[in-house]
């Protein structure tokens, strides 16, 4: 699996609360099946391991309400990107653990 990890900026929804953001890349041209299966079994890990989330927007959207999923870390799928969002370098440092 192909994977970057960077810290969020001003190009990033949600960069005041994400520090950073996992990228599955994809390992050659015409892989986004493979690339797909490696982001579901990254992101089950995430929801295993740091508790249950959702969607960015929807993440944002309830981020200030008591519907709140958590406060560590949501995935972003749109336009054939599969990216996790981070909230802290402490998971991100579990995350590096486990797929780095």
């Amino acid at each position: 699996m192909k994977l970057s990890i960077k810290k969020t900026d001003k190009r990033h929804s949600g960069n005041n609360i994400f520090e950073y953001v996992a990228d599955i890349q994809s390992p050659g041209i015409g892989r986004r099946k493979e690339r797909l299966q490696q982001f579901l079994l990254v992101r089950e890990w995430c929801w295993t391991t740091m508790g249950a989330s959702c969607e960015r927007d929807h993440w944002l959207f309830l981020h200030d309400t008591d519907a709140h999923p958590n406060d560590r870390w949501c995935w972003h799928t749109d336009f054939g990107n599969f990216k996790i969002y981070l909230c802290t370098e402490k998971e991100t440092n579990w995350f590096k653990l486990r797929w780095l």
